[in-house]
């Protein structure tokens, strides 16, 4: 299945500091961490072009020039790589806005995601069967909602997003979402902001439903010491499944 770039363009959002594991890769963004000789961020490339992305949006800011240095020799055969930088810190709503409109493109959807978490399965492929107009998020269920906050949905669809506080079993969110183009493009100016605190909550607030898609799906993210320390086991196990 070949997934037309005009109508669904993928926006990693790679700009983050990772102040939690900053001191083991002072060097280094988040996202071009090494895992099994491979910058984290390539393993995310790899599994769009299997789902038939081959145009993708990478925003930046932290050491911007040292991740495109270590993505570029690893960007996969036929896959164009559109690079967009912060000058200053924008979270994730803020750096999602800046980078679409940076871009230059004018897709119906962007597929945004962070460049620091992973999620297996064929997430891709369903995202990319999304009509046009739709909104969608990624959840997934885990026994503890505590270290990641909680999504209350209500008949498929997001009602509110939860603090990390209470945990028990639950719905988190995945990071990964599908937006109309004109979601991000409505604010003239990109100001810092985050995509769980204040977009996300605002659309709701203006009655858009956004649609939750639950994966049963390995998923990681390596934004703490002990999660990065389980990352090259992580991969090994999704390659021999």
């Amino acid at each position: 299945m070949t997934v037309p770039t005009a109508v669904t363009i993928p926006l990693i959002l790679a700009g983050g500091r990772g102040t939690r594991i900053a001191s083991l890769f002072p060097d280094l963004p988040k996202p071009v961490i090494p895992v099994g000789g491979k910058p984290f961020l390539v393993r995310i490339l790899v599994q769009l072009a299997g789902a038939g992305f081959f145009k993708v949006v990478i925003s930046g800011g932290h050491l911007f020039e040292v991740l495109k240095a270590k993505i570029g020799p690893h960007v996969p055969a036929g896959m164009e790589v559109i690079w967009v930088q912060e000058s200053k810190p924008l979270g994730t709503g803020g750096g999602a806005m800046h980078a679409a409109r940076a871009s230059g493109l004018q897709p119906q959807h962007w597929l945004v995601m962070n460049g620091d978490s992973y999620l297996g399965g064929d997430w891709p492929h369903l995202m990319a069967s999304k009509k046009n107009g739709e909104a969608c998020l990624v959840a997934r269920q885990v026994a503890d909602t505590g270290r990641y906050g909680r999504l209350e949905v209500t008949e498929g669809k997001l009602k509110s997003l939860q603090e990390k506080k209470s945990g028990g079993p639950g719905l988190i969110n995945a990071g990964i979402y599908f937006l109309p183009r004109i979601w991000l493009n409505e604010n003239v100016e990109a100001t810092p902001q985050s995509m769980e605190t204040n977009l996300i909550p605002e659309w709701l607030a203006a009655g858009r439903a956004i649609q939750v898609e639950v994966l049963e799906a390995p998923f990681l993210d390596i934004g703490i010491p002990e999660s990065l320390d389980t990352a090259e086991s992580f991969f090994r196990n999704l390659q021999n499944k």
